[in-house]
């Protein structure tokens, strides 16, 4: 049985190696006296808040140790998944939601303890897309967290220079390539000295360019990707089109996070959390964000919905490292801990009472990346390939290679049924 499951484990590491005060406290019972150690990759803001919530927890729930470690990203699945399979590994642990399902497969992954949290309260409780992926044979293996859509952020101050309304932020695509040409700088010798728009190529961005374009990114009877359709391919030629027709984003001009920091770019298409980002490195950063322009007035403004997932591994075995394990989870992921999520990193809440928060929602730049809550697409898809890597190699292909968009699309199509393939049959082995 251990041979086994270290097999399985061991092919899915292959794989990965290539690529609060105030809160709601559950209480573990007195008898139960567990250490629990819990992973996360590392981020400054993220590692502050989850040492603060274990203090928290550790304080209401005096027999219970959590121990948290954060672990650089470039580094985390490199240990975690070798970790798991050796049985030293975490018994709580962060994934992208998407790979639940091949944690389950390889073993290392075990169901919510039910006596704390049941399926009826999980599915009351979180927005559906958030949770999409984690039910298996009728039981929930993980709650959601890092919940990302996209929204668009703009400079203010640049607006009002480039003579826009500062207040106003473009609703369609075309507004926008107005906007970012007025705002796009360049000096006597042609370079670029400020930059008027930028998606960057990211992956997340490219999808939602192209559903709101009106793709329709999966197959649910052939259980596949689809990318080959025109109005994907319609998506990701504005894309290149900003650079290679519109020349409002400038790829040598260097980091995009960069710029923006500077005031040197007028908008970007990113994930919400940028707003903690944005926050902690230059506080005194004017921005603001807006749900994203849609592809043609009165057009679509959804976006791919991206998340991540707590997990408690198969390292807690008694029944009491179990629940206290899920109450750990429960609390990292309880509509109290989403709140201050919300506020401190900029990370999207997945419960639903939050969608209508009335601080959540009175916060001048958090608002958007609530309201595009109610229309985002949460990834059909469980390769996170498909998300990030393949769409980005297709817009270079365009852009540096000169290929087609049919060109990159039937590529991009081809790959992402392969991606998933593979990622379907790590969850059978």
């Amino acid at each position: 049985m251990q041979a086994r499951l270290t097999r399985r484990v061991s092919a899915l590491a292959g794989r990965a190696l290539a690529i609060a005060a105030g809160l709601f406290v559950l209480a573990v019972p007195a008898a139960a006296k567990v250490t629990l150690v819990h992973w996360q990759h590392h981020s400054p803001a993220r590692k502050a808040l989850v040492e603060q919530f274990a203090q928290q927890f550790m304080k209401a729930n005096p027999n219970v140790v959590i121990q948290v470690e954060s672990i650089p990203y470039g580094d985390y699945f490199k240990k975690l998944l070798p970790a798991l399979a050796a049985g030293s590994g975490p018994h709580t642990f962060q994934i992208p939601a998407g790979e639940v399902p091949a944690f389950v497969a390889a073993g290392v992954a075990q169901p919510l303890a039910a006596s704390v949290i049941s399926g009826e309260a999980i599915e009351s409780q979180f927005v559906p897309a958030t949770i999409a992926h984690f039910k298996l044979d009728g039981q929930y293996y993980a709650l959601p967290t890092d919940v990302q859509t996209i929204v668009l952020f703009r400079n203010p101050e640049l607006f009002k220079q480039a003579g826009l309304d500062p207040n106003r932020p473009p609703a369609t695509w075309d507004e926008a390539v107005q906007a970012a040409s007025r705002i796009h700088r360049r000096d006597a010798q042609g370079q670029t000295t400020q930059m008027g728009i930028a998606t960057g190529g990211y992956g997340p961005v490219l999808h939602t360019l192209m559903l709101q374009a009106g793709a329709s990114p999966w197959d649910s009877a052939a259980g596949k990707p689809v990318f080959d359709s025109p109005e994907a391919r319609k998506g990701m030629q504005f894309a290149v089109d900003l650079v290679a027709r519109y020349g409002v984003e400038d790829p040598k001009f260097g980091s995009r996070w960069t710029a923006f920091r500077q005031s040197k770019l007028g908008m970007v298409w990113a994930h919400p959390a940028m707003v903690g980002s944005f926050r902690a490195t230059v506080p005194d950063l004017r921005f603001e964000t807006s749900e994203v322009p849609a592809a043609a007035p009165g057009g679509s403004r959804t976006s791919l919905l991206t998340s991540w997932a707590y997990v408690v591994s198969t390292r807690a075995k008694s029944k009491a490292e179990m629940e206290a394990a899920t109450r750990w989870v429960v609390y990292l992921t309880s509509a109290d801990a989403q709140r201050r999520w919300t506020v401190e990193t900029g990370e999207l809440p997945a419960h639903r009472e939050l969608l209508a928060n009335p601080e959540l929602r009175s916060d001048r730049v958090l608002w958007a990346g609530l309201d595009s809550l109610t229309s985002a697409v949460a990834t059909p898809w469980r390769s996170r390939s498909i998300t990030e890597e393949l769409p980005h190699k297709a817009y270079q292909m365009m852009l540096l290679e000169g290929k087609t968009a049919d060109a990159a699309l039937r590529w991009l199509q081809g790959e992402a049924i392969k991606a998933e393939l593979e990622q379907r049959e790590k969850e059978q082995m």
